[in-house]
């Protein structure tokens, strides 16, 4: 059963299309290996949204660090301001959003 299961994963990989980020706006950063799409919320200044890209179809692997800080990182290294924690929620997508405190 454990061969059928990874055959039938690994048959999936390679007829899927790969997902690129190719027409997303925003800026992409890797954090820790993972590639992050991190783009400013049109209906709210100074809220950016982070979104992991599994560009591998790899759904359950373990994640280096929990997907929460990951998406801190990666919110920091595209903006380069600091994450208000208070803020940041995650919706069914996966898709992080926080509000972002820059110093001038």
């Amino acid at each position: 059963m454990m061969k059928q299961t990874a055959l039938a994963a690994a048959l999936c990989a390679v007829l899927a299309p790969a997902a690129g980020a190719k027409g997303v706006e925003g800026k992409q950063v890797t954090v820790l290996g993972r590639d992050w799409v991190v783009a400013p919320v049109e209906d709210a200044p100074g809220r950016y949204s982070a979104t992991r890209m599994n560009l591998e179809h790899l759904a359950f692997r373990p994640p280096a660090v929990l997907t929460a800080r990951q998406a801190v990182r990666a919110i920091r290294t595209a903006t380069g301001c600091r994450v208000n924690l208070d803020t940041m929620v995650r919706n069914i997508t996966g898709t992080y959003y926080a509000q972002v405190i820059c110093r001038n």
